[in-house]
């Protein structure tokens, strides 16, 4: 069926300038950027006023937990893309969502909370 498909694509060695390190690309496009060190990683990832995903790969645990603690985003994929079940949150931060749903905090929007006390 003829029509429109955006071949999975990977940019490799892409300048913080580029239009597409500023903007959420939607769609099969990844975008890879060198850095110097593991805080440059972190600085040019929460650069941006976007926070849905980010996903990182390392073999060392200390990393792991110092890159899912300091990156701003909803959800943090390390050494995996599967970032979502029905049992997790699902949502971004910043201008990437409000809220989450899925998984019990999935919850919160739809309920009024309200405590009553009496003496």
């Amino acid at each position: 069926m003829p029509g429109y498909f955006f071949q999975p694509t990977l940019l490799a060695d892409v300048p913080d300038s580029a239009d597409i390190m500023s903007n959420e690309p939607f769609g099969p496009v990844a975008v890879a950027a060198p850095f110097s060190t593991l805080e440059d990683a972190v600085t040019k990832a929460n650069r941006l006023p976007f926070g849905l995903a980010a996903f990182a790969f390392t073999e060392g645990l200390r990393t792991a937990n110092l890159v899912g603690d300091a990156i701003e985003a909803g959800m943090v994929g390390i050494n995996t893309f599967a970032i979502a079940g029905p049992d997790t949150p699902f949502g971004g931060i910043k201008d990437s969502g409000f809220g989450s749903e899925g998984g019990i905090e999935g919850m919160d929007s739809y309920l009024v909370t309200k405590a009553i006390h009496m003496a």
